[in-house]
């Protein structure tokens, strides 16, 4: 087995009760059989109150609070679990997050999301091109793993603009050059579901916007558009690439005309968009069937 992951991931550690955008809150929290087996056997009024927060029903998962926070989230921002059960208390979505990992031919490629502000911050602080740990081996490299590398290669060539190295990587795979209509991709991204008000009126300032929005360029936006690389393009037919480029091109948008810092339009993009599955599916049809 090859373990891949970024230059940034072992940097990662929970900024806990410093955290502005706390995953403890907003999210449906899922409880796997293990914790519940342990949550089970836990004894006391600390026991008692901790499976009187639990609902089994449709799947086994934490009743958040009015405020949609997870009961055991105190008010200083610092968990109730870990400082009564310690850490091995936690479930999986808890003790992993905002950790992902994908499999396939022999390969287990982790990430860290980026709808973690703190995942965010490491992504972008690097001044070079995004770089990745390999530890041990798979054998023949995939072609669509070959493809992305080459992919990759293309966006790091710093000597000509993001853009045309975002093209470039898209006709690697027949795909033809990138709308750069951002306020039309927001009238679109409009429809879609949403969790935060802030990002309703963030997409309403770009599509009513009349400034003029400069390309992506430097090299926090070329670590960003390697990254969407790297996680979404796992096949060759170069629709999620396409999709890779178009966040990075809404980001940038988003950005420039609502004054919101990059790191935060870019952890609400990914919590908004990143996080959903029927968000992602459909933006990548929609923005596939606009290029033709």
């Amino acid at each position: 087995m090859l373990y891949v992951y970024p230059d940034f991931y072992p940097e990662f550690k929970c900024t806990a009760d410093r955290c502005a955008h706390s995953c403890c809150r907003g999210w449906e929290i899922d409880i796997d059989d293990d914790a519940m087996e342990l949550y089970a056997g836990i004894d006391g009024e600390f026991g008692e109150r901790l499976r009187a927060c639990i609902d089994t029903d449709p799947t086994p998962h934490f009743i958040l609070g009015a405020d949609e926070a997870c009961p055991f989230l105190r008010g200083d921002g610092l968990c109730e679990m870990i400082l009564t059960l310690g850490e091995d208390s936690l479930c999986d979505i808890c003790a992993l997050h905002p950790r992902f990992f994908n499999e396939r031919d022999g390969r287990l490629e982790a990430g860290l999301g980026l709808c973690c502000e703190e995942a965010v911050r490491l992504l972008l602080e690097k001044d070079v091109p995004l770089g990745f740990i390999y530890d041990g081996d798979c054998g023949a490299v995939p072609r669509e793993i070959a493809l992305r590398d080459e992919a990759l290669g293309l966006l790091a060539d710093s000597t000509k603009p993001l853009s045309e190295r975002m093209n470039s990587a898209l006709s690697l795979v027949g795909q033809k050059p990138l709308d750069t209509d951002t306020r039309k991709l927001a009238a679109f991204y409009k429809t879609l579901e949403r969790m935060e008000d802030k990002w309703g009126a963030m997409l309403n300032t770009l599509e009513n916007s009349t400034q003029t929005v400069p390309p992506p360029d430097g090299i926090e936006y070329e670590r960003l558009a390697e990254y969407f690389v790297y996680r979404h393009f796992t096949d060759i037919s170069g629709a999620a690439l396409r999709f890779a480029f178009v966040s990075v091109l809404m980001i940038n948008a988003l950005a420039a005309v609502t004054g919101e810092p990059l790191c935060e339009c870019v952890r609400l993009y990914s919590a908004e968009i990143e996080y959903s599955d029927e968000n992602v599916g459909v933006i990548t049809e929609y923005i596939n069937d606009s290029a033709g």
